[in-house]
């Protein structure tokens, strides 16, 4: 462990360029703890960089949104020519190129985890520094962070938790260590996680400007701005709504999303249809009055470019959905806006198959252009109706969803089997599906090959090998 993460005091610190989009940051040199903590400006740079490293293609900015995981979910139908994601495909993580993408997303997650430790910490060694709403929306956001990173570690490396909640999972890190920290119980890593997001929540709860002015934050202060783009006070009540229906404790997991369902409408509006229709100007990809949180990555159409341009990149290098497959996700129904809007340039013939391109990553030159969806209004909705799938009230808030993409409502009957629909269809390139699969313990999942086909695979496949040079540890 102490190889991968403990590499350098900050290893995320940077320097703020402009004072209009904190994300135009470079790396500063390596500086002491004592100084980067000693001004306001040094606590922005600290948890900026965080966000900013988030976005590396090792985590959110590709292998844990569009590629690795969506891989393992079954979404791409892969060329036998493109071998190390054509074994992915397949669960076998004992090759080279498996171990090397595991261990990069190991090592980079827990090195980001330890500079939010570093940020917890000294929000009270130098509580002198920080006014009270700065001290609480900076301990609040890293406690949030620190969370995160946790749980999606262990969504890919921990046991399926159905199944052996009290098996050795990971470690979990709660303070900036050189000694390394042994392995917990699962139920007591997801307990971790809960506590983390609980007073991530406290923190928050009378501070963020969220609450009080939606998502575009307090305009007068760049740094409580655009509070989608953080893990706000509302993006934090969704995570622990999906912790706890990971965990299977559907009572908290239905209180939590309720409390956002509460304020969506006023600010997480469902896209207005006119925001996403392909032949305007710039349309609106992402949804993004409905997410709750996004980061924010300049360069986010090379993820476009990279994985599903089919008129830049050959067979071996994209991530293809074939056309009948996505038809049949979609059961048809392409009024979807989903479908109209994600698939809307179509079809291209590769080696003599049809192949539909995938376009929510383009666009550029405006903000709903530069953001990776990491928790979206949608979702709530989804746990409460799971939540609620016993009572009228589940089918009603499916149906919230449905109608929000342009259909029609269903029958409660219908409810149990379309819940798999519907995540299959919202969360494309959002890396949502596998963790879905994996919870619910699907030994069985949709094909990427065959129209109305399937995808055998066994529990074993949804846990990670943890990586070689960490079993010494642990």
């Amino acid at each position: 462990m102490r190889n991968y993460i403990y590499t350098s005091i900050i290893g995320v610190m940077f320097m703020i360029q402009g004072c209009s989009d904190w994300l135009n940051v470079k790396p500063s040199d390596r500086v002491s703890e004592e100084n980067a903590f000693s001004t306001i400006s040094g606590f922005k740079q600290a948890l900026n960089g965080i966000y900013v490293e988030l976005n590396q293609s090792d985590l959110y900015g590709r292998a844990l949104t569009a590629e690795f995981v969506e891989i393992l979910a079954q979404r791409y139908a892969i060329n036998e020519e493109a071998t190390a994601n054509l074994l992915l495909s397949k669960y076998e993580y004992g090759g080279s190129d498996a171990k090397s993408r595991a261990s990069a997303i190991w090592a980079k997650a827990y090195n980001l985890i330890a500079n939010t430790n570093l940020l917890v910490k000294n929000c009270d060694v130098n509580r002198s520094v920080l006014p009270d709403d700065y001290y609480h929306i900076v301990k609040g956001e890293a406690l949030a962070l620190r969370a995160m990173l946790h749980f999606d570690l262990f969504r890919l490396f921990g046991p399926v938790y159905g199944k052996d909640s009290t098996v050795t999972s990971i470690p979990y890190y709660k303070e900036f260590v050189l000694d390394v920290k042994p392995s917990l119980l699962g139920n007591e890593f997801i307990q971790q996680v809960i506590d983390d997001l609980s007073e991530a929540e406290e923190n928050l709860q009378e501070y963020d400007p969220v609450i009080t002015f939606g998502p575009k934050g307090d305009r007068l202060d760049n740094f409580k701005s655009d509070r989608n783009l953080r893990l706000n006070y509302y993006a934090v009540q969704a995570l622990l709504s999906r912790v706890y229906l990971y965990r299977g404790n559907n009572a908290k997991a239905l209180e939590y999303a309720k409390k956002v369902i509460e304020v969506q409408e006023q600010w997480f509006p469902w896209v207005k249809p006119l925001d996403i229709v392909a032949g305007s100007e710039n349309p609106d990809r992402m949804f993004s009055t409905e997410i709750l949180f996004a980061l924010q990555n300049l360069n986010r159409s090379s993820i476009f470019t990279a994985l599903f341009d089919a008129n830049n990149q050959k067979l071996n290098n994209l991530l293809p959905m074939r056309d009948d497959v996505v038809n049949s996700v979609f059961d048809d129904e392409k009024q979807d806006y989903r479908y109209m809007t994600h698939f809307a340039s179509g079809t291209v013939d590769l080696s003599g198959v049809n192949y539909k391109v995938f376009n929510k990553y383009q666009g550029k030159d405006s903000l709903f252009a530069q953001m990776i969806p990491m928790l979206r209004v949608s979702e709530v909705f989804l746990i409460a109706a799971e939540a609620e799938e016993s009572s009228t009230d589940g089918v009603k808030y499916f149906n919230q969803v449905r109608n929000s993409r342009g259909l029609e409502g269903i029958r409660s009957s219908w409810l149990s089997w379309m819940l798999e629909e519907e995540w299959r269809r919202e969360f494309i390139g959002e890396g949502q599906l596998f963790f879905y699969y994996k919870r619910n313990m699907l030994t069985s999942v949709k094909s990427a090959y065959e129209q109305y086909g399937t995808t055998s695979l066994t529990l074993k496949n949804y846990v990670l090998p943890i990586p070689d040079g960490e079993l010494k540890y642990n």
